[in-house]
């Protein structure tokens, strides 16, 4: 061993395959949260990264806005966040379009709303603005939207583009969100219902 290079903390993995044993190393720390052995690339695991990013989604909706805090705990919401999760077969498309990564949502992952509560409060059940993101993803948005105005603006936009994009063929977003809800009630596309337009006669 080098004299000279600071400790590393070093996780020998033993394999064996069709009789042929082989060494390989990877560079591991401990987990800031658990404790847990993880890559030292990486800050925390998985869980425990998961677990963070819910406490600060609540402090968030609980300290800074309390009618956020409520309308997150209230029925028509969590009713409609696994309708949404579902519509987006939990694909996270920002990642599938952008990073070319595909990464399966949990029930967990947040649904963020394109444009926010503070900005516009009718919007917050409104299906056509909302879409569902692996936490890594709502933070670089999250980033984005702090930067400026303008690339708020811009990231809005880039949202509702893979969305259209991404529902293409199936006849676009709005037409799936109707087949899926069969009748758009107010009460989630409010007025920007895509059949509040539509002849009601038949």
């Amino acid at each position: 061993m080098c004299d000279v290079c600071p400790p590393l903390e070093r996780h020998e993995r033993q394999q064996e395959t069709d009789g042929q044993r082989g060494v390989s190393s990877v560079l591991l720390k401990a987990c800031k949260g658990c404790g847990r052995l993880i890559p030292q690339a990486l800050t925390m695991c998985e869980q425990c990264e998961a677990r963070q990013q819910s406490r600060h989604v609540t402090y968030n909706n609980t300290r800074r806005d309390p009618r956020a805090a409520e309308f997150y705990l209230s029925k028509e919401w969590r009713e409609l966040r696994p309708v949404i999760m579902s519509v987006y077969e939990y694909v996270d498309i920002y990642a599938l379009y952008v990073e070319h990564q595909l990464i399966t949502l949990k029930d967990s992952d947040p649904i963020h709303h394109i444009i926010e509560l503070e900005e516009d409060w009718e919007q917050r059940l409104n299906p056509l603005n909302l879409i569902p993101l692996s936490h890594r993803t709502h933070n670089t948005i999250t980033a984005l939207y702090k930067q400026s105005n303008a690339s708020m603006k811009a990231t809005q936009t880039q949202l509702r583009s893979l969305i259209d994009y991404h529902f293409k063929e199936a006849g676009g977003y709005e037409k799936v969100l109707c087949d899926r809800f069969l009748v758009a009630p107010p009460l989630f596309f409010g007025e920007n219902s895509p059949r509040e337009n539509q002849d009601t006669g038949e």
